[in-house]
């Protein structure tokens, strides 16, 4: 995930109250969270305030400010006949469908007859009409439109003839949020339904000038004002909600870019809240509409933008963070610094952005920058195929052809030349600098490259002849088996595996970019995923932050809930566990039946919305340090961010050489849970390993 310019508030409710969820809000970069005290008590924000501080994310106390309120109801929902007569009350009562409490207490006396009384964003609509009992502390309405309303909700009044009401610019309840904060040495408070620089002045000396002053600009009064406000206030937040009570919902786009305009002007930031990714509520996918919004929010210019209900109550939280996330780096990405003028259409056509349909860019960049991709669109003619050499492939180079084709071993194209090979050896690097710790190469009999010229085009073909790719010749060269087994393996012997895997090669290695015609047969052949399809997947779920996990023989529940508590320790939103099938599975287990098992065994861990399982279709090399390097890069070309390593200090150590990696590495042992050394231990990828040491001890 890349660090965006735009901020990004996350209001805190029942839905992210926990340990668990709060440090996972930390993990995605959030810069602020937020309390609604209008919703909450004191006691309410001093819990959160101290969670938070306990995490690590700063602090903003949201006042309750000059705002009108309902109060307690007999239900969470209460219905409102149209006609009905209701009373309002100055003091607490249990609201039902004939009486509600109405706050502060002050605003009764206030009230005259035939002015309008809006509850709930215009659910129920309610006309004053007998004020003589105010005294004695209720006031007589009707119901205009019937509606539902629920606890605490808003009311926007909307007198029979304009004149200004008084209400207190504080709350009671704000001023000992007020103190809180001072004592907790919180450096940011959002100021309600300001209405004038007055209230940012007063709060300001409050304060003592100790907290950045952010002004809310959520009612007509705080637009009458609004050059006073920005010139008073640190910075500004457009309440599209409370705002849309007040002024007509076709007027809140055009007010938004205003006062951003206005305030960027001099110097300070607005933020924006209120129906970001509503749908997200309920759904974990926006509508097209909300999409279009946050970015064009952005491109208005916004300093920042804030989640209130999708955080506080929703049901996909952490996948509204990721989405918000994701569209704000997304927008920032193809904009830069510039906005939606001419000049941005300009420079979005030059770099060919319509035909960009498959980026991800809200995942794990893909090694060396950009996912190749390296799969034929339209199947070449029968005449020109039946004119070209061809190159029979063992089952071993068909998986590289594929992997190569999809994206899975980005950046490369295709076969390693002599000069990538020579600095792979050496540097475990390309020759372009870029990380790369193996060889990737095509190796052939002398007979079949007898003959061959650079620039040419091979078939290249399975054991039956079927056509899977082609390859556009670069050079053709010797295979020095013996310097490639001492370099990689630092022995020539041949009791070691990999040793006798590279010595079996053919003399011949021919290099050159290839394409994939058609895919390998295969039993695991509908559980092999490529990198584009795992990273469309990921998007789809709302996943940002995916652990990847390997193995080579079936897991079992031990190892599926290290990897589980692994995932949750790094607030990852998924698990990707990528089983190698391209050998014989171990454990009495072939390949596709090895999968079998992987999926049983996460699935009794835990949800199965959580966990993707996919066959890695290659095969071992038998070189712990240098495979892991390699594992790790191919599981970042597949979307993961994340890699939970084997227990070995000899694998961590060549983590440790190469800070440019890109993934963030987890060690077994760094994993807090019961007894996480012995699942370690016990785990398969520790007992590869040690397979593999037994092999270089007796070598």
């Amino acid at each position: 995930m890349g660090r965006r310019r735009t901020k990004v508030i996350v209001t805190l409710g029942p839905a992210t109250a926990e340990p668990q969820m709060l440090r996972a809000i930390r993990a995605r970069g959030v810069d602020f969270v937020r309390t609604n005290m209008s919703h909450s008590s004191v006691e309410d924000l001093e819990r959160s305030v101290a969670a938070t501080r306990e995490v690590g994310i700063p602090f903003i106390i949201d006042t309750e400010g000059s705002q009108i309120r309902t109060g307690d109801l007999e239900d969470e929902i209460v219905a409102f006949q149209e006609d009905a007569e209701v009373r309002l009350w100055s003091r607490p009562v249990v609201g039902n469908g004939t009486q509600l409490t109405l706050r502060p207490a002050m605003v009764l006396k206030q009230l005259e007859e035939g002015d309008l009384i809006h509850i709930d964003f215009d659910t129920l609509i309610l006309r004053v009409s007998d004020t003589s009992t105010a005294g004695r502390g209720y006031v007589t309405a009707r119901a205009v439109t019937g509606g539902h309303v629920g606890r605490n909700k808003a009311v926007v009044l909307d007198p029979a003839l304009p004149r200004k009401i008084d209400l207190p610019g504080l709350s009671e309840k704000d001023l000992d949020s007020i103190q809180l904060g001072l004592r907790e040495g919180i450096g940011h408070i959002a100021l309600s339904f300001v209405r004038s620089a007055d209230v940012v002045n007063e709060v300001r000396e409050a304060t003592g000038g100790r907290m950045c002053i952010i002004s809310k600009v959520e009612c007509e009064e705080a637009l009458e004002r609004i050059d006073e406000i920005i010139e008073s206030s640190d910075f500004l937040l457009i309440d599209r909600g409370d705002l849309s009570k007040e002024i007509a919902a076709e007027r809140i786009p055009f007010v938004q870019k205003i006062v951003i305009h206005k305030a960027r002007a001099r110097g300070k930031g607005v933020f924006v809240a209120t129906n970001l990714l509503e749908t997200m509520i309920q759904r974990r996918t926006p509508t097209r509409a909300e999409v279009q919004d946050v970015v064009n929010t952005v491109l208005d210019g916004a300093a920042g933008l804030t989640l209130a209900a999708e955080t506080a109550i929703g049901k996909h939280p952490i996948e509204c963070i990721n989405m918000l996330n994701r569209l704000i780096e997304h927008t920032e990405s193809v904009t830069g610094s510039g906005g939606g003028d001419g000049s941005l259409v300009a420079g979005l056509a030059a770099s060919n952005y319509l035909v960009q349909t498959r980026g991800w860019p809200s995942l794990a960049v893909p090694h060396g920058g950009r996912l190749v991709n390296r799969l034929e669109g339209e199947p070449p003619e029968p005449d020109r195929l039946d004119r070209l050499r061809t190159v029979t492939l063992d089952r071993f180079r068909q998986m590289e052809l594929q992997l190569l084709a999809n994206g899975a071993y980005s950046p490369l194209e295709g076969f390693m030349g002599p000069e990538d090979l020579e600095s792979v050896l050496g540097e475990m690097r390309l020759t372009d600098g870029t990380l790369w710790p193996l060889p990737i190469v095509l190796d052939v009999s002398s007979e079949e490259a007898r003959g061959l010229s650079v620039g040419e085009e091979i078939g290249l073909v399975d054991q039956r002849g079927r056509f899977l790719g082609l390859l556009e010749l670069k050079d053709v060269y010797p295979n020095d088996r013996v310097r490639i087994a001492r370099m990689i393996y630092g022995t020539t012997d041949s009791r070691h595996p990999g040793v006798r895997l590279t010595m079996s090669s053919k003399p011949v290695l021919l290099a050159g970019r290839i394409k994939l015609l058609a895919r390998r047969e295969s039993e695991t052949r509908q559980h092999e995923l490529s990198p584009w399809q795992t990273r469309r997947l990921f998007q789809e779920r709302g996943w940002q932050r995916i652990l990847g996990v390997g193995t080579r023989r079936p897991i079992g529940g031990r190892e599926a809930r290290l990897q589980r508590a692994a995932m949750e320790q790094a607030s990852c939103d998924g698990l990707f566990v990528h089983p190698l099938v391209g050998d014989r599975g171990r454990g009495g287990a072939g390949p596709a039946e090895m999968i079998r098992r992987c999926e049983r065994a996460v699935e009794r861990c835990g949800p199965g919305n959580s966990v993707l399982v996919a066959a890695f279709a290659t095969f071992c090399r038998y070189n712990g340090p240098r495979e892991s390097l390699f594992a790790a890069l191919c599981r970042k070309n597949f979307g993961c961010s994340h890699l939970l390593l084997h227990h070995n200090r000899a694998e961590r150590k060549i983590f440790e050489r190469f800070p440019d990696l890109g993934i963030t590495i987890i060690e077994p042992q760094d994993v807090v849970r019961a007894g996480p050394a012995r699942a370690a231990r016990d785990s398969p990828a520790a007992t590869e390993t040690r397979g593999e040491r037994r092999h270089l001890r007796s070598a």
